[in-house]
């Protein structure tokens, strides 16, 4: 009896304080499609001038060389094809599991925070139903408290009411907008790392190139590019 009580006054106080909530989430969800925006941003990558200076060093061998122009390229997507270059003394299999690895923890990277714009803009309108909700019922409220004439006051009650949903579908749109345009940009960027991976496992093929692998000296491989 007194949680229902309570749940009642709760009800009955209206629903400013949803208005709140949504306003920091609100907050919340611009801090991070700027975060995003900007890691996406500084990973922006020129796949065909890329390839078209990495792929005659592969066919050559000139393994070192390819990997110095990885560590100096823009792009999450050179550093897959980096894990690869450093495992190659180890064999073709080494490379391949290298750079999968990698594409993972670049998936994982690049996918970080973005389940909360996917989960906001799913239960944003949500929130503010709520809100919307608890308005009309302090609205009713306010009307059976009124001794005629209350028409025109739960009017204007249901219509301060309906900010809330307004408000949740104005938090919901932007950060939908942002979750996909974020997924797509991260689906881009791996569909281009491994086609960078499945040239470099083209060029490991054959006898000529196990003799150039045998050959090469480790590339150095520095990892301080996802941060």
């Amino acid at each position: 009896m007194d949680l229902t009580r309570m749940m009642l006054n709760l009800a009955l106080g209206g629903g400013a304080w949803v208005l709140g909530l949504l306003i920091i989430l609100s907050i919340a969800s611009v801090a991070v499609m700027l975060e995003r925006a900007r890691i996406f941003y500084r990973g922006r990558f020129s796949e065909d001038a890329f390839i078209s200076v990495i792929e005659p060093l592969l066919a050559k061998g000139a393994w070192t060389e390819a990997a110095v122009r990885c560590e100096a390229a823009l792009g999450f997507e050179p550093q897959v094809l980096l894990a690869g270059l450093s495992q190659i003394q180890r064999g073709r299999s080494a490379a391949e599991e290298a750079m999968e690895a990698e594409r993972i923890r670049l998936g994982q990277f690049l996918e970080k925070r973005l389940g909360f714009l996917g989960t906001l803009g799913a239960n944003a309108p949500f929130i503010g139903l709520f809100g919307t909700v608890l308005g009309i019922i302090h609205a009713f409220k306010d009307l059976a408290l009124t001794e005629g004439g209350g028409g025109p006051a739960v009017m204007s009650g249901i219509a301060e009411a309906l900010v809330a949903t307004a408000v949740g579908l104005l938090v919901a749109i932007p950060a939908v907008m942002a979750y996909n345009f974020f997924h797509r940009r991260l689906h881009a960027i791996l569909e281009r790392s491994q086609r960078l991976s499945r040239i470099l496992l083209t060029y490991l093929n054959g006898p000529a190139a196990a003799e150039a692998v045998l050959e090469a000296p480790l590339p150095m491989r520095q990892t301080g590019r996802l941060s």
